[in-house]
Parts: structure tokens; sequence; C-alpha cells
């Protein structure tokens, strides 16, 4: 089954560019629906929404996509390290709103926009490491 043309695989290959141009790290690599134990590995998880927001009678069709951007990072006491943590999470929300105001979007046939629902947060945490996650919707049109 090939995957290269689909959606999730046209957001991911955007998201990693994202990554790359904050992090500076070439070798990040985004899984899709599997956060490893690692840090610094990131996660594109699929939340089921309704999709179809509009049809129009000409056979078009307005649609939305909602995906989960999930990272694991190091967390301790160190107010540093957490506050680079949330940090990456501010600089991704303005990167995705600015590339979005800019006409910077992921290869997605039709696609209108691109935009982060919250700000980055933490979800758990545990001895080592945090579990952060921030929504991102993409909207796009398709001909019924």
């Amino acid at each position: 089954m090939k995957i290269d043309n689909t959606r999730i695989d046209k957001l991911r290959e955007y998201l990693c560019k994202v990554i790359v141009s904050i992090t500076k790290n070439k070798n990040s690599k985004i899984n899709a629906d599997m956060l490893s134990k690692n840090v610094n590995n990131y996660s594109l998880d699929k939340i089921p929404t309704a999709s179809v927001t509009e049809r129009w009678i000409t056979g078009v069709e307005k649609h939305r996509d909602v995906y989960s951007f999930r990272s694991r990072k190091e967390y301790s006491t160190n107010e540093i390290n957490n506050l680079q943590n949330i940090g990456f999470f501010e600089i991704f929300e303005k990167t995705i709103n600015s590339n979005n105001k800019k006409g910077i979007l992921p290869n997605i046939n039709g696609i209108e926009s691109i935009e982060c629902l919250n700000c980055g947060a933490m979800q758990k945490a545990d001895t080592n490491t945090a579990i952060f996650d921030i929504q991102i919707q993409i909207i796009y049109r398709e001909e019924a």
C-alpha cells in the first residue's frame, strides 16, 4: 500500500520541515500513532472528527482533518529545561500560524489552511520525561 500521496504523509513532511527550522536537528522524525520512550521524538495522531464541514451545490465539499501532534521531552525540576519545552511549542505554533498567513502550506490537494487549535501543553509526566501535545487542523476542498 502506498502512503506517499496521503494527507497524513504530506502533513508529516511539512511538519518535519517546521521542526528542523526550530531545532536545527535534521534527523527529526515523526511517527504516526506511536510515541516512543526516547526524548525528542514526535507522533502525528489523527483525531476522529466529522470530516465534511460544508457541502455546496456545485459538488465541492470543504473538509477538515484534526491531528494531535505529540512529543516526548526531557522533564525534571530544572526550570530552564521545562521552559524550553513550552518554548518549543510556542515557537511551533507561531511558525504554523505565520506559514499559514504566508500561504506556506503542506503539499495537499485543495488545502486552504493549517492552524494550531490550542497551545502546546504537557499532558503526562513521569520521572524523566513528559509528553506534550498540540492539536492541528487542516482545511481542504474536495469534489464530492
